[in-house]
């Protein structure tokens, strides 16, 4: 049946109606208005809204449904075939946006090969000069992981290894070459301080004859960094038919010998002899001490009329607070002499072997290694062997006793000797 509007009062506004919202126009109801009010639900019209719009317009009194025009209803019928064909409908872009494609990924570009080649490159620096290699191998390896990042491919790992590698290469080569290239330090050379032939004419004669004994030894190995050498002092021992025999320490004519190492091996390095007043000669190794004892025995011609033998008794062995001085090549000054006291006499032992170490604050330095350790009356009675580090302490020094050497039967006749005046 048609809808039939509710019941109306007419009449002019009331106060309490002043200032209520027609529910048709949504305009306020002012004094003096004609309004007409819902008997159903009170709701307070304009009484020209009531009448055009056909009663109340209030929600609570609104229709539940429309009527056609027609006079019939629509009914709408859906299956269950269109309810499963049904799809959401896209959302709108957002505005001010253009709806875009997603980018495509890049093309394959060979990254895993690239990262292979890394980690051969890295691989060759091994025997190769690993710096330039090792650069080449850490460039590769990091373009290799960027393309792999871009692309998704495999091969990390080949990148990474690649890279790690050619960084042990580059840290590895550098530290090699810093060892094998020589350095360069400010020093002295033999040749801008040739010794004074006059001074053996002026020099006491203990003294004197102690430099005559004394040699300069230059040992030249592949163990050593490249183009460099070692210097060490030697003592003529023994000297006849232009044949002598010296003693010094192992370590100064053996790069390879370990102190206290008895199957240390001779390394058959090439060692230089000068005597004073001679050109430089080969010489021959001929004894090493037993026991990994820090002492050896070199033979080299020696002609000149300036070297003797030195000069030492079998049993002379220092005491504590006696003035002794030393004869060697100290940082290259070939024949230097320099003056202490005994600090203390000690013991050291090598397996079942127990040898007498000298302890003197004699100034010994690099290049006084196995040169003559004397009493003021120019006896041998040691043989320079270690000094402390510089940097630590001064005044410690130590020499084997030369009654520990004559009892490990070196190849020389231990007789003793009466000491002799250096001719003059």
């Amino acid at each position: 049946m048609p809808f039939e509007p509710p019941h109306a009062l007419s009449h002019d506004a009331q106060p309490r109606e002043i200032g209520a919202a027609c529910p048709h126009c949504q305009r306020h109801v002012e004094a003096g208005d004609r309004v007409t009010a819902c008997t159903a639900c009170g709701a307070v019209h304009h009484a020209g809204c009531w009448q055009t719009q056909g009663g109340c317009g209030a929600y609570e009194c609104a229709p539940p449904r429309r009527v056609l025009q027609t006079g019939g209803r629509a009914d709408i019928y859906i299956t269950a075939g269109q309810l499963d064909a049904a799809r959401p409908l896209p959302k709108p872009p957002r505005p001010g946006s253009a709806s875009l494609p997603p980018p495509p990924l890049p093309a394959r570009s060979g990254a895993l090969p690239l990262a292979v080649v890394s980690f051969a490159v890295a691989a060759a620096g091994i025997l190769l000069l690993g710096i330039v290699t090792g650069i080449v191998a850490v460039a590769l390896g990091a373009l290799a992981l960027g393309r792999i990042q871009q692309t998704r491919q495999p091969g990390t790992a080949w990148a990474v290894s690649g890279i790690l590698l050619g960084l042990a290469d580059v840290v590895g080569w550098i530290v090699l070459l810093a060892f094998m290239l020589p350095v360069v330090r400010p020093g002295i050379e033999m040749d801008e301080f040739e010794l004074d032939p006059a001074v053996l004419q002026n020099v006491a004669p203990a003294i004197g004859r102690a430099l005559r004994a004394n040699v300069w030894l230059e040992t030249r190995a592949s163990m050593l960094p490249l183009g460099s050498r070692a210097i060490g002092s030697g003592v003529i021992v023994a000297l006849a038919g232009g044949q002598a025999l010296i003693v010094t320490n192992r370590h100064v004519v053996d790069p390879d010998f370990a102190d206290g190492d008895p199957s240390s091996k001779t390394s058959g390095a090439e060692v230089s002899v000068r005597a004073l007043g001679q050109l430089p000669v080969a010489g021959r190794l001929a004894w090493v001490a037993p026991a990994g004892i820090d002492l050896a025995v070199l033979a080299a011609p020696i002609h000149s009329s300036d070297a003797r033998a030195v000069a030492w008794l079998e049993d002379a062995l220092p005491a504590m607070g006696e003035e002794v001085f030393s004869i060697g090549n100290p940082q290259g000054l070939g024949w230097t002499h320099t003056r202490g006291t005994v600090s203390q006499v000690r013991a050291r032992s090598y397996g079942d072997r127990r040898i007498t170490m000298i302890q003197t604050d004699t100034a010994v330095n690099p290049g006084n290694s196995g040169g003559g350790l004397y009493n003021q009356q120019g006896m041998l009675v040691g043989i320079n062997t270690w000094t402390n580090d510089k940097r630590v302490s001064e005044g410690l020094s130590f020499a084997i006793s030369l009654k520990s050497l004559l009892g490990l039967d070196p190849p020389f006749v231990p007789e003793k000797s009466p000491p002799e005046e250096a001719p003059r």
